[in-house]
């Protein structure tokens, strides 16, 4: 395996010498998976007239299917459903593994013609492409496209800019999870004249459905306290029945770890959800690095913000597993 980044300038060259190439969303895609991926679009058929399609297996929450350009996404089509030989370039952005993009039981196996560029943000990344970019000190996978983009002299102008904005925006939960650099990275763009209340704000923070906001409330109504080694950790879970009841899809399921995280006093806070054929669990923490406990449950992330899945099994099984891997982790 590559553990070694290529450089900007490598990945550059290769890109801008291909002709049809593959883009998709990661499997329950946030705002920085549709921001860096249509951002990457819109430059690769603007300054070089490639043939792209860009897809995404599952749906993305309804606030970002709301956003004018998340229309450009193929929903409901992963990579596995590709005639792959057709493309000599797959762009896989904002994800640890591939298993993100394909093959969520199954290892997938790109033909020898394509080529995947892996660029992404994640300390647990594991270097799957077979050219690799990773910046874990960057707060979204939209940051360390703005990074590429100005180290390759691409041009900015309106349109780039609001799309990769609102993977910084979203990605940093509104600028919180970061010491400045989202900020400074908005900045940047918002002088390419983002209209950044009407196209970022006000779509995004302030047009949550109903149905989601009672998902938060039912979280919360079955939100527990308890202690473990001397740490406060709060956790919830919701049943695929309750998931159903609700009309959620796996994007918005993912959105109820960032509401419960606004707790104070708490060191760690997870979430369990019932999926048809795993367990989907968050983790959040402001003061412990947690992305080594998602690793070994069979996820990943960053040391504040990390995913993992669990085989099927009760909801209250899963909670014990999850607290004695914490309890064997953070030993008082």
């Amino acid at each position: 395996m590559n553990v070694k980044n290529n450089s900007f300038e490598e990945i550059w060259n290769r890109i801008k010498t291909s002709r049809d190439v593959l883009i998709s969303l990661h499997y329950g895609p946030d705002g920085d998976s549709l921001g860096c991926c249509t951002a990457m679009k819109y430059v690769l058929k603007r300054d070089f007239k490639c043939n792209v399609k860009l897809v995404g297996k599952d749906n993305l929450d309804e606030i970002l299917r709301a956003v004018r350009f998340s229309k450009e996404v193929v929903l409901g089509e992963g990579i596995e459903d590709q005639e792959l030989e057709k493309f000599d370039l797959m762009l896989a952005m904002d994800s640890g593994s591939l298993k993100q993009f394909a093959g969520r039981e199954k290892d997938f196996v790109a033909p020898k013609n394509l080529l995947i560029i892996n660029i992404d943000h994640h300390e647990t990344n594991e270097h799957f492409g077979g050219m690799n970019y990773v910046d874990a000190k960057r707060p979204s996978a939209c940051s360390v496209l703005l990074d590429l983009f100005r180290d390759r002299g691409v041009n900015f102008d309106k349109e780039l800019a609001t799309r990769l904005l609102l993977g910084i925006y979203t990605d940093s939960g509104y600028f919180s999870h970061d010491n400045g650099g989202s900020i400074r990275d908005a900045a940047f763009l918002l002088d390419f004249g983002v209209d950044y209340l009407n196209e970022i704000v006000n779509p995004i923070k302030y047009n949550y459905p109903l149905r989601i906001k009672k998902y938060y409330a039912f979280l919360y109504d079955r939100f527990k306290i308890i202690e473990v080694n001397g740490l406060r950790v709060g956790h919830s879970s919701i049943s695929l029945e309750e998931i159903k009841k609700l009309g959620l899809n796996l994007s918005e399921v993912r959105g109820g770890i960032n509401d419960l995280q606004e707790v104070g006093g708490l060191d760690i806070v997870f979430t369990l959800s019932e999926m048809e054929e795993i367990i989907k669990g968050s983790f959040r923490s402001r003061k412990l690095d947690i992305s080594g406990i998602a690793k070994v449950l069979g996820g990943g992330g960053h040391k504040g913000a990390a995913a993992f899945r669990l085989k099927k099994m009760p909801l209250e099984e899963a909670e014990r597993v999850v607290l004695d891997k914490i309890s064997s982790t953070f030993r008082s």
